[in-house]
This record gives C-alpha cells, sequence and structure tokens, in this order.
C-alpha cells in the first residue's frame, strides 16, 4: 500500500503503512494531516481514518484503482505552519541529550529546596560542631526549622505539587517533560513506536522514584536512581532504569 500525505496544499510521499504508524507514533505527522491511498475516493484528515488513534489499520475490500485527487483543493489552516518530515526514521536518543534533559529535570525539583537550605542553614552551629554525628544533625535540622518562617514549607510544597502538575501533564499530552521538550526528546512504548500516557510516562518513569524517596532521604535516593541510570545508558540500548521499568524507550525527534 501507498500512502500519500498532504500539510499545507503540499503533498508528501508514498510512504508505506509502517512508515506512517512510525511517523504518528513520534508525531512526525498529526492526525489533522490529510491522507490518501489506493480505496479512497477524497483526501481525509488521520484522524478521521484512525479514529482519533495513533495507529492506522485500514480496510481495503476494494481492488479497483483509484486515481490521486489533488490536495490543492483541501486546504488546512490547522497545518500549515509545520513542514512534512519524509523520513519515517525513528532515531534512538543520544545518551548526552538524555542525561542533560534529565539533569534539567532533578533541578528543577531540587534548586528551591537546596536554595531554601542554604538561606536559613544556621551556620554558627556548623562552625562549632566537632562532629556531624546523628544528634548534631538534628541540632542543625532544628535550628534551620525554627530559623525558617512558617510559609516558606508551604511554598515549596505548592512548587513541587505544581511542578509534578505540569510533567505529568506534559508527558501524558506528548510524551516529553519539561527536560526534554527543550532538548526534542520523546517518550515511546519500547516496541510499538507509540505514546505510552500517563500510567508508564509519569507514574512508573517519575512519581514512583519521587515517592520512594521520601521514605528514605531524597537526595541519596535520587543520586543512586540518576548514577544507575547513567551506567544502564551505556548498556545494550541505552535504556534507563526507569525505560527498562515502564517497558519504555526515548526518542530524538529533532530530526
Amino acid at each position: 500500500m501507498q500512502i500519500y500525505l498532504a500539510r499545507n496544499n503540499q503533498q508528501a510521499g508514498p510512504y508505506t503503512l509502517e512508515q506512517l504508524n512510525q511517523m504518528l507514533a513520534s508525531q512526525q505527522v498529526l492526525l489533522t494531516d490529510l491522507a490518501w491511498h489506493e480505496g479512497m475516493t477524497e483526501w481525509k484528515a488521520l484522524g478521521e481514518l484512525t479514529q482519533g488513534k495513533l495507529f492506522y489499520q485500514p480496510q481495503m475490500p476494494q481492488t479497483q484503482a483509484y486515481e490521486l485527487p489533488s490536495a490543492e483543493i483541501h486546504h488546512n489552516d490547522v497545518i500549515k505552519h509545520v513542514q512534512v518530515n519524509n523520513k519515517a526514521i525513528i532515531t534512538p536518543a543520544k545518551v548526552g541529550k538524555r542525561i542533560s534533559a534529565k539533569l534539567v529535570d532533578l533541578l528543577l525539583f531540587t534548586l528551591p529546596q537546596i536554595l531554601v537550605t542554604l538561606a536559613f542553614l544556621p551556620r554558627d552551629l556548623i562552625q562549632q560542631a566537632q562532629s556531624f554525628d546523628v544528634n548534631e544533625q538534628i541540632k542543625i535540622a532544628e535550628a534551620m526549622s525554627n530559623n525558617m518562617p512558617s510559609w516558606v514549607p508551604m511554598v515549596l510544597l505548592a512548587y513541587t505539587l505544581g511542578l509534578l502538575f505540569v510533567q505529568n501533564f506534559l508527558i501524558s499530552k506528548s510524551g516529553q517533560s519539561i527536560g526534554k521538550k527543550l532538548f526534542k526528546l520523546q517518550i515511546v512504548d519500547a516496541t510499538t513506536n507509540k505514546l505510552v500516557g500517563q500510567f508508564r510516562g509519569f507514574f512508573i518513569r517519575s512519581f514512583l522514584f519521587i515517592i520512594l524517596s521520601q521514605f528514605v532521604s531524597l537526595f541519596p535516593l535520587i543520586a543512586i536512581v540518576f548514577i544507575a541510570d547513567i551506567v544502564l545508558f551505556f548498556s545494550k540500548g541505552n535504556n534507563s532504569l526507569h525505560d527498562r521499568l515502564a517497558k519504555t524507550k526515548v526518542i530524538d525527534i529533532s530530526k
């Protein structure tokens, strides 16, 4: 089967069915793009053909030949500023870009807590401390809590919840966290290259580790997970710990 696409009155193709589904999964083509293949009498939006899904399974009971209709009369203002990508190639994300994106997300999560700690840390007690045993650490933590205005923890909590909401929304909608958006990376299913949604994309890959960190100690667990990810990045397939648990992979959509 040869499938043609049209966007902003510009035709592209033909593509195979496999290429089309790969481009749908990686969002190189959109459900608002027009499509035509043998068995159709007119151009239709991909979303109409796939019934809103990112996977197309055509049914072609007819065998007679059809002439490719002109796409010029089907102007689509929604997609006129986007160019159809003629290369249906799924490119795995490079290790450097993945680590950079992860560092951005980690920094967004930890930076406010680091700044608050530095602002209210009782430096006099630290200078006077002979050793940093458990008692000294408790004393320093209590002093920092007493120096800190009551509204600071509430602001930190609101920021953290807001950040989690934004990351959840972005990953659920496009398979991209803030860091991955900056570096043009996308989370997809390891086998089908489709978007994986909220549960696998956000809960298993991110939120689960944040919850677990609260029962251990925030920074040590995050550091351990980050180190494990770096080690796994250089293993076969460049799949991180999160990817292996969620059965996902990260692809580069910059091209």
